[in-house]
């Protein structure tokens, strides 16, 4: 009795191993895929993401985007060549991308509109995407995502190839932004996460094909994508402005500007990984002219007839509780400094201007996101 049970177990065990094999034997050749142009893929399904690291700032709202872009580079996704029977034939061809996820909502980035999708690996975690293509050494634009789940969306860049007997590669460049999407997100890392899908595309007199069987997929390995909240901030300073003293005869009427001065603000140990830092400015007295950066003086000044302006390098006035962006932040770059060059001077307020002091404040404010 026990003798027939060894031999069963045996033949299963055998027959587990020699269907595995197979099928090992199935995924790894290659696949021709293509009516004119016949493309494959040149080293198999999957183009990966670098590990990174997004940090979401302390003021970031849903809705916001989150660190830089993440980019997966795949110069030689498919190897190509002209069908014999279509040597002579000119084939427009591009690259599809396709959303495997639901959409969110949308968002606009440098002036274009993209869908922001669940990244379903985190809860409050969303993401955009964009994609470009190289068709035998011509590049086409970056393309927003702007699709639903289970539709391949076609970019409007085709560029033409004639068959010359060669192979020659196609290629995809997937960028992924993420997205605030609630306010539950958390810290730590994630399961594999794929983005996006791609595949190649042609069509010849009315007629398309698609790379079906040889789409690409755009992926984060697991614990490769890791989002930090411990909310890193610069250290900030406060800075005094001395402005030089200015003859009361000199203020000619409403608007004489006087006594510009330069400072600087000086961010230090900014955090890498944030999609941007802006600051802004509230005075600590009452607005006269927010269009040109005027606010009154403190109580404790002894001149009348004159306000504080506040201007950048460039002498446009700053709008007070209107965030700047800091335009110099690189993501990349920890405990980084920042300086920002700005000026203050008098600007008169009122027809009779009395001599004293003058005396004022402004608080500035940093966002980070």
């Amino acid at each position: 009795m026990s003798a027939i049970k060894e031999y069963k177990m045996k033949t299963i065990v055998t027959g587990v191993v020699f269907a595995f094999l197979m099928l090992m034997a199935m995924c790894g050749a290659a696949r021709a895929d293509g009516t004119w142009v016949n493309c494959e893929r040149t080293k198999g399904y999957y183009q990966y993401f670098d590990s990174t690291a997004i940090q979401v700032g302390k003021d970031a709202a849903v809705g916001d985007l989150l660190g830089t872009w993440a980019t997966s580079y795949n110069p030689t996704a498919w190897t190509c060549s002209h069908r014999t029977n279509y040597q002579s034939y000119t084939i427009p061809m591009a690259v599809q991308g396709y959303p495997p996820y639901a959409i969110w909502g949308t968002t606009q980035v440098d002036g274009q509109t993209y869908n922001v999708y669940h990244t379903v690996v985190k809860t409050g975690l969303g993401y955009i995407a964009r994609w470009r293509y190289t068709v035998k050494g011509q590049t086409s634009d970056w393309y927003p995502l702007t699709v639903a789940n289970g539709v391949y969306q076609t970019p409007s860049q085709l560029f033409t190839v004639t068959g010359d007997g060669s192979t020659w590669n196609l290629g995809v460049d997937v960028q992924i932004r993420f997205v605030k999407t609630a306010t539950s997100l958390t810290a730590g890392s994630t399961s594999v996460f794929d983005p996006m899908y791609m595949r190649h595309y042609q069509t010849y007199g009315g007629s398309t094909s698609v790379g079906s069987g040889t789409y690409m997929i755009a992926d984060f390995l697991a614990g490769g994508l890791i989002i930090s909240t411990t909310g890193g901030t610069c250290t900030t300073s406060d800075v005094n402005v001395n402005l030089p003293a200015v003859s009361r005869a000199d203020f000619s009427g409403v608007g004489y500007i006087a006594a510009r001065t330069d400072f600087n603000l000086n961010f230090t140990k900014c955090p890498a990984g944030l999609s941007s830092i802006r600051y802004l400015f509230t005075p600590t007295t009452a607005i006269i002219d927010n269009t040109h950066g005027v606010f009154a003086l403190a109580s404790s000044s002894t001149a009348g007839g004159v306000g504080i302006q506040l201007l950048d390098s460039q002498d446009i006035p700053l709008s007070f509780n209107t965030a700047y962006l800091l335009t110099d932040y690189d993501p990349t770059q920890d405990n980084a400094n920042y300086t920002v060059p700005l000026r203050a001077g008098l600007y008169q307020t009122s027809t009779n201007v009395s001599s004293g002091d003058v005396r004022g404040s402004v608080t500035f404010t940093l966002v980070y996101k």
